[in-house]
């Protein structure tokens, strides 16, 4: 993951998926390389399920305390 500029964020999740990787891409075919070049091919990977964002409703660092 951190030999991997693509790759910005990596979560270690409670729940079904084990991970979440946000990652930045410029286009659909950049988007496939780094799905078959790069994420496939990290170890322990065994399937992946990918969810693009259409747009941002909220977005804030703010926290209310």
């Amino acid at each position: 993951m951190t030999r991997h500029p693509e790759i910005l964020e990596c979560h270690l999740l409670a729940g079904t998926a084990d991970y979440m990787v946000r990652i930045a891409f410029r286009d659909a075919a950049h988007f496939e390389r780094i799905h078959t070049d790069v994420l496939t091919q990290l170890p322990g990977v065994s399937r992946l399920q990918s969810t693009m964002t259409l747009r941002t409703v909220k977005k804030t660092t703010e926290l209310p305390v």
